[in-house]
């Protein structure tokens, strides 16, 4: 299964610093990098987390909160649109 973006659902403007920057927040399922199966990672631009999930960067998880049945992602802090 392959990822696609849903800014609305998965994209949380960062607020920690006054140049802001984006916070991709992986559904349940997915994740970042299959080694550290990292959920969240944050960047400078909307641009370049569109580029890094166009090249691939998000792929299917197997980490044991992803491979219950259970359909909410606790490392996805963008609970409102989380389903």
């Amino acid at each position: 299964m392959k990822y696609r973006l849903n800014i609305a659902r998965d994209v949380d403007r960062d607020g920690w610093d006054e140049d802001g920057g984006y916070i991709l927040n992986t559904p349940h399922g997915y994740c970042i990098d299959a080694g550290d199966r990292e959920h969240v990672r944050g960047f400078d631009t909307l641009a370049e987390l569109k580029a890094f999930v166009r090249a691939g960067g998000v792929i299917p998880c197997t980490c044991a909160d992803c491979n219950t049945n259970n359909t909410n992602n606790t490392n996805n802090t963008n609970n409102t649109n989380n389903i």
